[in-house]
């Protein structure tokens, strides 16, 4: 499965440092190969979709899974300290 990033995610990724960008990639490519696990919390969007944020380790990411044409899509990327 792939993963496409929004924008805002992409823009946030390349400015990390690169151990920082490395292990956001690694979360990503987690997601990719586990594209319908389930959140830790989760909501609707304005389309209806639904919208898992889940935390990996110090990560919280969210996304939603669209299955049709096999991607997981990223929409927000957040550190938490």
């Amino acid at each position: 499965m792939e993963h496409t990033y929004s924008i805002a995610s992409a823009e946030i990724v390349l400015r990390l440092p690169s151990r920082q960008r490395e292990e956001s990639i690694r979360v990503f490519r987690f997601l990719a190969s586990e594209p319908f696990l389930k959140g830790d919390t989760s909501f609707k969007d304005s389309s209806f979709r639904e919208i898992q944020k889940k935390r990996f380790g110090k990560w919280v990411v969210a996304y939603w899974n669209d299955d049709p044409i096999r991607e997981v899509r990223i929409l927000g990327l957040q550190i938490v300290r």
